[in-house]
């Protein structure tokens, strides 16, 4: 019994790893330009209930399955004012977890961007991140709870943030625009 209490303390931290935003912290200090949100469960609802009506269902649904949102946006004022390395560390260890899994991994010279989704015990998408670092931009997006990708667009238009339908499955306001039939000559 008291070593599987041992075993339980010791994988649980494992189970319900946080990301570290400590670096994103530290670096603040040094940035031209911060930005940081930290939304909650307490703020979604809120943000939910400010919406209208249709919109604000959409989000007051979306809002129950999410657990926070959190964003770290930073603008240095020249390039070398952060170790790319150290940022790149900060992913290896999250992925290095076995809870994240890359979807997309970008990479140039002196940046590079990756997304990685979590999945939860059923099989669902339960967080998403997106790591970007470019010379003199750093941002981190953390959204924890999604339940699925799709659901996601329907953050679009709410608190300044873009409509995305479509782009993620989501449903489109309009359909496609017809493009006129080309005239023939003798018309």
């Amino acid at each position: 019994m008291a070593r599987m209490m041992i075993l339980a303390a010791i994988l649980l931290p494992l189970g319900a790893q946080q990301i570290d935003y400590s670096l994103f912290d530290r670096l603040a200090e040094k940035a031209k330009e911060s930005a940081v949100v930290n939304l909650g469960p307490e703020q979604l609802s809120l943000l939910a209930s400010m919406q209208p009506k249709e919109a604000g269902k959409d989000f007051a649904d979306l809002a129950k399955t999410l657990k926070g949102i959190q964003v770290r946006s930073l603008e240095f004022d020249s390039p070398g004012q952060y170790d790319l390395n150290e940022v790149r560390a900060l992913g290896g260890k999250i992925k290095a977890s076995g809870n994240w899994v890359s979807l997309i991994t970008v990479k140039e010279k002196d940046e590079f961007t990756e997304i990685l989704v979590r999945k939860g015990a059923d099989g669902k998408a339960d967080g998403l991140l997106i790591l970007a670092a470019e010379p003199k931009e750093l941002t981190l997006v953390h959204i924890d709870g999604v339940g699925d990708l799709a659901s996601l667009a329907k953050l679009g238009g709410i608190a300044g943030i873009p409509e995305i339908a479509g782009a993620l499955g989501g449903s489109r306001k309009e359909g496609p625009k017809k493009v006129p039939a080309p005239k023939k000559d003798d018309e």
